[in-house]
């Protein structure tokens, strides 16, 4: 029998994946730190103002999905619709040119009335000031439009918001996203496409 006398015992048992943590560099741990706070308060900032715009709406500004929906389906509608009714030839056909564009921005107007409904207008009061901007502009392009076909020297006069800014300001800044319904250019610029008769 072999005699074990003597001999040292056995280590006691442990874990062999087991290791001591890595040193950290007190530099590391104080970027940790900051990094943390950091992130800590942007993500406070975001959420505070995540709930302001959803559930207040920012002054000025139409935020409500449901309505913001209805707007870009009737405006892209209106966009296509004056794009494909160019301004060009003499006065009186620029005037008539103005005038059914005219019709595009107006059935605009009523359609988005039609479909969003009184109470859901009323819910996110910047669109009845959006809507009547609107309005104020096609009434302007009317009467520019009368002037041309009059043979009047005419100036389409934009309408302009309390500020002094031209209307159409006001109106692309009443969303986030700017894209949402932008003036096209030729409602508020409506240079003819050729020269001729002019």
């Amino acid at each position: 029998m072999f005699d074990s006398r003597g001999l040292p015992d056995y280590p006691p048992p442990h874990n062999a994946w087991q290791f001591p943590p890595p040193k950290v560099s007190p530099r590391w741990k104080w970027v940790a730190i900051g990094a943390s706070v950091l992130g800590l308060v942007a993500g406070t900032t975001l959420l505070v103002v995540t709930i302001a715009v959803g559930s207040s709406g920012m002054e000025g500004v139409i935020d409500d999905p449901d309505l913001i929906s209805v707007i870009e389906s009737r405006c892209d509608t209106m966009t296509t619709r004056v794009e494909s009714q160019p301004i060009h030839g003499t006065a009186r056909q620029q005037g008539e040119s103005i005038l059914r564009q005219n019709v595009a921005i107006r059935d605009m107007i009523s359609g988005i009335t039609a479909t969003a409904g009184p109470k859901l207008l009323a819910d996110d009061p910047p669109s009845t000031q959006w809507l009547a901007d609107w309005s104020s502009l096609s009434e302007a392009r009317e009467t520019y439009a009368e002037a041309l076909m009059a043979g009047e020297a005419a100036t389409l006069e934009l309408p302009t918001d309390d500020r002094g800014r031209d209307i159409d300001v006001r109106m692309e800044d009443a969303f986030l996203d700017g894209s949402t319904c932008r003036v096209p250019e030729v409602l508020v610029n409506p240079e003819p496409d050729d020269a001729s008769g002019v």
